[in-house]
């Protein structure tokens, strides 16, 4: 069995917590460092785990960075809408106070 096919069959299809992502992180990188020479280059199916692996996680963690900036999106842009229109209606409430009658 190839070490890409291992690689994909020991990452998760969900999106794991970030403490997760961690030890996950921390379980390979003694995989990979203490395989051979540190001088040694790394053979091609190596790196192309290491592509596979980086890029699972890249994916993984673009998803919830979307996930969150739609949540905070829905969450706060009201708000802020709210504000700026509360924060306009005193003004104009200001600027009707020094109008002449």
């Amino acid at each position: 069995m190839s070490l890409i096919n291992t690689a994909h069959r020991l990452l998760p299809s969900f999106p794991p917590s970030p403490k997760f992502r961690r030890i996950n992180l921390l379980l390979l990188l003694p995989l990979f460092s203490a395989c051979g020479s540190q001088n040694k280059p790394l053979d091609a199916d190596t790196r192309q785990a290491i592509d596979s692996i980086s890029q699972v996680q890249i994916n993984i963690a673009r998803q919830e960075l979307d996930t969150l900036c739609q949540q905070r999106r829905l969450t706060e842009l009201p708000r802020m809408i709210d504000s700026i229109k509360q924060h306009r209606l005193r003004e104009i409430q200001e600027q009707l106070k020094t109008v002449p009658k």
